[in-house]
């Protein structure tokens, strides 16, 4: 295993000397830098490394560590809030009021950005997956002042949220509603800012950039982020880079995530069109939260071999899908790279009622 992570942050390729190439060329470096200075707030530490592990025979393996991000649980999460935070400041929002499920590591993440921020909060929990009371208190235990647990199915928890924002608005607080996984356009962008840091960090060793990105993928934020930066990296004259979301929770993830993109574009008010299509996705299983046991014994094997610790939930699926990409393609001069989005220790409190036989399919 050969660490190849950058210990600084670097300015990347110097788009300005090459903008004379086409006036397209120049809307797009322009987005480029627009992506780099949009409000953040300072949450964890950038960059994270990269870890390379050579394989022979078969591609190298890239492992982006934003599990090591030094904030919160770690993972791409921190950067969704430190956009989000941003924006918030920025438009002078005075609350926040989220919306997450039974099994999230973007909530308590969340909690501790808006405390150090000073903004005031309120976490709305759907029972979904479904857990036991029992259960559902352990979890959110260290949050009960922030967290309302709700039941009911989701008609019944809009109704709660929105009159919960409603009485803010009334109380002058001007609150702001995150749709669930934070699909916002200032979330995007920090996802987006996340895949420019790992293409500085390779052209700052002149190393390859990967040839395929597998990322965890649940509302497609992340995603919507990754595919914009790699569009606008190609727009010019870098090289295609693959963005594959392995898809853990159920739902039309290909036109959410187009969704988000489009909505993002706006809010930059770029004219690139961000290609989003099913080829970006695969699906695990169909039951959020639930797997089998092959991914739980991956997971063991990972963190054995590289002492990199998955959770069953959410990055062995990622891990699993990755893999069988590899598997399935000749080596190739360009490595593969895994972004490690954190690590979800619930999975073990919730394991009895979450086991099932699913596998990971295409």
């Amino acid at each position: 295993m050969e660490p190849a992570g950058a210990e600084r942050a670097v300015d990347g390729p110097e788009w300005e000397d090459l903008a004379g190439r086409s006036p397209r060329f120049r809307r797009t470096a322009g987005l480029i830098e627009r992506l780099r200075k949009v409000p953040r707030v300072a949450l964890g530490a950038w960059p994270t490394p990269i870890q390379r592990v050579i394989r022979p025979g078969r591609s190298d393996l890239l492992i982006k560590r934003d599990d090591l991000s030094g904030f919160g649980r770690g993972g791409a999460k921190a950067r969704k809030l430190t956009h989000l935070l941003g924006h918030l400041r920025a438009r002078g929002h005075g609350e926040l009021l989220a919306i997450a499920g039974n099994v999230t590591n973007l909530a308590f993440d969340l909690l501790l950005a808006v405390e150090l921020a000073g903004i005031r909060t309120r976490l709305f929990i759907v029972d979904e997956p479904p857990a036991t009371a029992v259960d559902r208190a352990k979890i959110f235990a260290g949050a009960v002042d922030r967290v309302v647990l709700l039941r009911g199915g989701r008609a019944k928890a809009t109704a709660v949220i929105l009159g919960a924002y409603a009485a803010a608005r009334r109380a002058g607080r001007r609150p702001f509603l995150a749709l669930p996984g934070a699909s916002h356009p200032a979330c995007v962008i920090g996802n987006a800012c996340g895949f420019l840091e790992m293409v500085d960090q390779l052209g700052a060793q002149h190393a390859p950039l990967p040839r395929a990105v597998y990322v965890t993928a649940a509302t497609g934020t992340t995603v919507a982020g990754f595919l914009l930066a790699a569009e606008a990296l190609r727009a010019v004259g870098g090289p295609a880079i693959q963005v594959i979301g392995v898809q853990v929770h159920p739902g039309p993830i290909a036109l959410r995530t187009r969704m988000l993109t489009r909505w993002t574009e706006r809010f930059l008010e770029t004219e690139q069109r961000t290609p989003v299509g099913p080829g970006n996705f695969v699906r695990s299983s169909e039951r959020f939260a639930h797997f089998g046991q092959s991914v739980s014994r991956l997971c063991s094997r990972v963190e054995e071999e590289l002492a990199i610790r998955l959770d069953p939930i959410f990055g062995g699926k990622t891990w699993a899908a990755m893999e069988a990409d590899v598997a399935a393609n000749a080596p190739g001069e360009r490595p593969v790279l895994y972004w490690h989005c954190g690590y979800t220790p619930e999975w073990q409190t919730l394991q009895p009622s979450l086991t099932a036989p699913l596998e990971l399919r295409s």
